[in-house]
């Protein structure tokens, strides 16, 4: 029986192991945390009165199917302590790396064109995702300490931690857009009277159609800029230049939200120099040899739909490979391909 390392059990990880398990395949599944799922274990669907296609249903049962397959033995699921997989390397047949990204902390005194002055009143997108899967029928914000009754105005500042090379780098992260606007679609729904506010320097389509009049038709302001100072307290004062003649601006808001985007993994040079992977211009992984894959957002920023996509397509090329090892070539068993960052 093919035996096939995988590294990392979030979406890509559990997707990669599920899919390749349920074809015959004995599965060594390593994970540090003390729980499959990864970050995205703490997403909260962002539908209001119909889905809004976030992607968070994609994971719906698959830590649960994953489990099943530990439990039959198909799946051995190993800490990096136990049982020291990585010792072993030339026993599999296959490797996938799936580790993932790492989501910047909420920054103080942060960044080359921000300066932030006390983080109260602030939190970022990944404190956000978290109120997403808690909230109540009632209460979107319960157990935030910084919003202590119905908000009267948010904001929005985007690609915080991206688009500049100081804060890690200048790529789209690709998720902020889609995760803050659905957000601030619920925010909408929960408090209809509520100003909220974006701060942008470009805007990434997120559905089809006219996606951003739809959000200005909720009462939802758009402004093109990157804001200088936030002041956090109560309320937060948030100071920008939009480039009127009015100069310098301010405008106070009860809840500020920083949409932190997608960074290479801290572990990511250890892991290019144990497997023999590349490291690309911005930190990601990429694959050298046909039996070591990267998949999801080892290698790229993703939207969960897409690191999902990705690991199926990965685990197909894995079973091509291990199903006509002599014959591997591009005609037969099509490599992985990288470099489809943007």
């Amino acid at each position: 029986m093919a035996h096939v390392l995988v590294v990392g059990a979030g979406v890509s990880g559990c997707t990669v192991a599920y899919t390749l398990a349920e074809r015959g395949v004995s599965v060594t599944l390593v994970e540090k945390a003390s729980a499959i799922g990864g970050k995205a274990r703490n997403y909260g669907c962002k539908a209001t009165d119909r889905c809004q296609n976030c992607g968070v249903c994609l994971t719906n049962g698959l830590w649960d199917k994953v489990l099943e397959h530990v439990a039959r033995g198909t799946v051995l699921l190993a800490t990096c302590q136990e049982n020291r997989p990585l010792d072993n390397l030339d026993s599999f047949d296959a490797i996938v790396i799936c580790t993932g990204f790492e989501r910047q902390a909420l920054p103080g005194g942060f960044s080359s064109h921000l300066h932030i002055e006390n983080t109260t009143g602030l939190i970022a997108g990944t404190q956000l995702e978290e109120l997403m899967l808690k909230r109540t029928r009632s209460d979107l914000f319960a157990g935030l300490d910084c919003v202590k009754s119905t908000p009267h105005s948010v904001a929005f500042l985007q690609c915080v931690g991206s688009r500049d090379v100081n804060e890690g780098g200048l790529y789209c992260s690709r998720v902020c857009c889609s995760y803050s606007t659905r957000a601030a679609k619920i925010i909408r729904s929960y408090y209809p009277e509520c100003e909220i506010v974006f701060f942008y320097m470009e805007l990434q389509n997120v559905e089809s159609g006219d996606y951003y009049k739809s959000l200005r038709e909720l009462g939802i302001e758009f402004i093109e800029c990157r804001p200088l100072r936030i002041t956090g307290g109560e309320p937060v004062a948030v100071e920008y230049d939009d480039g009127s003649v009015d100069g310098i601006k301010s405008r106070s808001f009860d809840l500020v939200v920083l949409s932190d985007g997608i960074h290479a993994g801290t572990e990511n040079d250890n892991l290019a120099e144990i497997f023999g992977l590349n490291i690309d211009s911005d930190g990601f992984l990429q694959s050298v040899s046909g039996d070591v894959y990267v998949a999801g957002c080892a290698r790229a920023p993703m939207k969960i739909d897409e690191a999902h996509a990705d690991a199926v397509a990965v685990a197909g090329r894995v079973l091509s490979q291990i199903q006509c090892p002599s014959e591997y070539s591009e005609e037969t068993c099509v490599p992985e391909s990288e470099g489809h960052k943007k």
